[in-house]
C-alpha cells in the first residue's frame, strides 16, 4: 500500500508539475496577447494624404486675365494654380462643379463626378495643371472647363487626376467676402464665398423650391431679383425647408447668371442669427 501511495504521489506531482507548466504557458500567452492587442489599439495608424511635388506659378486673378469677354482659351503653356476648395455639393445644390479661390480671386471648376465633397472638402487645397483645359463663360461666369470639340463642358472624370491634385490634408476654410447691398455687383466677387449680414428674405415662411419647379430666385434684402438673387433648385436637401423670417447673415457662392448674380448656400448652416 505504501509503495503504491508513494507512486500514486510522484505521479500526482508529475502531473501538478505539467498542469502548472501548462498553465503557466496559458497565461504568458494570455498576456502576449492582451499586450499585443493593447500595443495595436494605441498605435496611430500611419495617415496617408495627397501630396504634390511641384507649387503655383499663378494666381487666379492673372490666369482670368488671359480670357477675353466672350470667347474662349485653350491653355498652351505650363501655368498652374492652387486654391482652396469654399464649395460642397453633399446638399445636393451645387451640381458636378467645385469652386477654389486664393487670395485673388476664385474660379469654378467643372468636373464631370458626382459626390465631389468626399474628395474635395472643404477647405481642401487643391492645385491644378491648367495645360489643356479651357476658360470660357457659362451664361456669363468664367469657368475652367475642358472643350470637347469646340464646346466648352465640364473635365471628363477620367481626366480629372490629369487636372486636379489635392494636396494635404483640408484646413482653414478662407473667410467670406463681407459684402452690402450696395457693393456686390463686381467681377472679383463671383466664384467667391461672400456673405451679406442684416439681411432679410421678403418671401419668409416659404419653402425655398417646390419639386414642381426646375428653380426658384428669391429676392434678398431690398435688392431687386434682377441684381442679386437666392438660387435654390429642387435637388437641394434643403428645398422643402422654410425660408427662415428676421434679419440675419447669409453666407454662400456668387455666380452670375448672364446680368443676374447668383448666391447659392452650400446648406442650412449658411443661414445664422434668423428666426426659424
Amino acid at each position: 500500500m505504501r509503495l503504491n501511495n508513494f507512486t500514486n504521489k510522484k505521479i500526482e506531482n508529475k502531473m501538478n508539475k505539467i498542469k502548472g507548466i501548462f498553465s503557466s504557458f496559458i497565461i504568458l500567452t494570455g498576456i502576449a496577447f492582451i499586450s499585443g492587442c493593447v500595443k495595436g489599439d494605441l498605435e496611430t495608424p500611419p495617415v496617408n494624404f495627397p501630396t504634390v511635388n511641384f507649387g503655383a506659378n499663378t494666381t487666379i486673378t492673372q490666369l482670368q486675365a488671359m480670357h477675353t469677354a466672350g470667347g474662349t482659351e485653350t491653355i498652351a503653356t505650363d501655368i498652374i494654380i492652387k486654391g482652396k476648395v469654399v464649395s460642397s455639393d453633399q446638399s445636393g445644390m451645387i451640381y458636378k462643379a467645385i469652386y477654389i479661390e486664393d487670395d485673388s480671386a476664385g474660379i469654378e471648376i467643372p468636373l464631370d463626378q458626382s459626390n465631389l465633397y468626399t474628395t474635395y472638402k472643404l477647405g481642401q487645397r487643391v492645385f491644378i495643371k491648367c495645360k489643356g483645359l479651357t476658360m470660357g463663360e457659362a451664361k456669363g461666369n468664367l469657368e475652367l472647363g475642358y472643350s470637347t470639340g469646340g464646346v466648352l463642358g465640364r473635365i471628363p472624370a477620367y481626366l480629372i487626376p490629369q487636372f486636379v491634385y489635392p494636396d494635404s490634408l483640408p484646413g482653414a476654410i478662407p473667410a467670406p467676402v463681407a459684402l452690402t447691398e450696395s457693393n456686390f455687383a463686381n467681377a472679383s466677387n463671383l466664384n467667391r464665398l461672400v456673405k451679406f449680414d442684416n439681411i432679410y428674405f421678403p418671401d419668409s415662411n416659404q419653402i425655398f423650391c417646390p419639386t414642381t419647379s426646375s428653380y426658384i430666385n428669391h429676392q434678398i434684402g431690398a435688392i431687386p431679383l434682377t441684381s442679386l438673387v437666392l438660387y435654390v433648385t429642387p435637388y437641394a436637401s434643403y428645398a422643402p425647408a422654410l425660408i427662415p423670417s428676421g434679419t440675419g447673415s447669409v453666407t454662400g457662392i456668387m455666380v452670375k447668371y448672364n446680368t443676374v448674380y447668383e448666391l447659392m448656400i452650400r446648406d442650412l448652416n449658411d443661414l445664422s442669427g434668423f428666426n426659424h
